[in-house]
């Protein structure tokens, strides 16, 4: 419903209906002042470019794209690359219309500039500790891709800096590989992957559970190691 409220024609570029663009940020506020602060919040995005991906690109401090292992990322990475210059600019130029009829406010100066910090590498396979070999070419063109993403937001976005600095370094965050059947079970029993080992599996959606085998459990504890390095990462970075 609060996707299908968003008009970016009438609301953004008008600048008559900013506010509704900037929700997540008004609901974060308002938890402050009823005693709850965060030090991070993580918004999952649904793999589009509609109002909803707009409003939280606008409300966010920075950027950070899941790649899975496949050739779509790649692609997908490089229409971003077109799209997020062109979100910023109608952002802009929002605000610049809003401020015509609401001088010297400055309400909206911090929004609307979302920086690219990253990507995350998930979905790839291991038969080993290895990364397999098909794994390990997506993520090479991936990463190229994202470093050619960093270059082309540079180029094109020039109202701040649009791109964390890595130092010449790589922008992968982390790497989560294919969790298999412990995605599916996070889903029906409502726990995060990483602390499945203190829950039985549940077998089908007749709710028949069972323990965990020995692989499993070993693949549980791999993820809850990629998973708190991927964190660790996030507040070092940011």
């Amino acid at each position: 419903m609060y996707s299908d409220a968003l008009s970016v024609g009438s609301d953004l570029l008008t600048g008559n209906g900013i506010a509704k663009f900037t929700a997540i940020r008004m609901l974060e506020a308002k938890l402050k002042q009823a005693g709850e602060e965060f030090d991070y919040v993580m918004v999952d995005l649904p793999p589009s470019f509609g109002g909803l991906v707009r409003s939280a690109l606008y409300s966010s401090d920075y950027l950070i794209i899941p790649c899975t292992s496949d050739p779509f990322s790649e692609y997908c990475i490089s229409l971003i690359a077109q799209m997020l210059p062109q979100f910023v600019a109608d952002w802009a130029n929002g605000v610049a219309r809003f401020k015509q009829n609401n001088y010297g406010s400055k309400e909206y100066d911090d929004l609307g500039k979302p920086v690219y910090a990253g990507w995350i590498f998930n979905g790839f396979d291991t038969r080993s500790d290895k990364m397999l070999r098909a794994d390990q070419a997506h993520y090479q063109k991936i990463d190229e891709a994202n470093s050619n993403l960093a270059g082309e937001l540079l180029l094109n976005i020039e109202k701040y800096t649009p791109v964390r600095n890595t130092g010449g370094a790589s922008f992968n965050i982390g790497r989560v590989e294919d969790m298999n059947v412990l995605i599916q079970n996070s889903l029906w029993l409502n726990v995060p992957a990483a602390k499945l080992d203190q829950h039985q599996q549940v077998k089908g959606l007749s709710g028949d559970k069972q323990k965990w085998s020995a692989a499993q459990l070993a693949l549980i504890r791999k993820i809850q190691t990629q998973i708190n390095g991927v964190a660790d990462s996030i507040i070092a970075t940011l």
